[in-house]
């Protein structure tokens, strides 16, 4: 996986909401600590090259937002609605985007690292080298999307909703769940740890192991 380009110890200080009236509006080369945008609507907003630290970015309607060689660190993007979203080289570090959605979107060259994303919509969304590591998922919804090279380590995946989504490439052994709504077929091939390969004998074939 590719990781951003930017240097954030050499970056000046800018304001967000200077790109909050315009329509494909590009923000690029700066720093965003310690500032507070809520409620706010931005039609496809290009965000280049930027650091984001200790922001909060909670309820923001960005939709079509495009993110290039960008860090979000410490910062919470709960109930955002980022449709159609495309991410290239982003990493999200102890960042909350709890029940915010990105449906329809792309991601490449993402990772998400102790991040709180519980209830968040990633529908019909394609996914290349993109990773989850020690992040809570659970009530995730993540129909009808594509995986590759995608990987969860140590991750809280209870009750996402895998639907339609391929998982045959994964190693779901290093995380945790009690329910996990995918079709069977889509598990072929897929890596369960002995307690996951139980609840899905039980769950598919209503086998009782004694």
């Amino acid at each position: 996986m590719n990781a951003p380009k930017i240097d954030p110890t050499i970056l000046p200080a800018i304001d967000l909401l200077t790109i909050r009236t315009a329509e494909d509006q590009l923000l690029a080369n700066g720093a965003v600590v310690q500032q507070t945008v809520t409620n706010l609507t931005l039609t496809h907003p290009l965000i280049e090259q930027c650091y984001f630290e200790n922001t909060i970015l909670s309820e923001n309607d960005f939709e079509r937002l495009e993110l290039t060689d960008v860090i979000f660190k410490n910062c919470d993007l709960s109930n955002g609605n980022f449709e159609q979203a495309s991410l290239y080289r982003v990493q999200f570090e102890n960042c909350k985007l709890v029940g915010a959605t990105f449906d329809d979107g792309y991601f490449k060259d993402v990772s998400f690292k102790n991040c709180q994303l519980n209830l968040a919509n990633f529908n019909a969304t394609k996914f290349t080298a993109v990773t989850f590591t020690d992040s809570r998922l659970s009530d995730v919804n993540c129909m009808e999307s594509t995986l590759k090279q995608v990987q969860f380590t140590t991750c809280d995946l209870n009750n996402a909703d895998f639907t339609n989504t391929n998982l045959s490439k994964q190693d779901l052994r290093t995380c945790e769940f009690k329910a996990l709504r995918v079709q069977p077929f889509d598990l072929r091939g897929c890596r369960v740890n002995e307690l996951q390969a139980l609840y899905f004998a039980n769950q598919f074939l209503q086998l009782r192991i004694e």
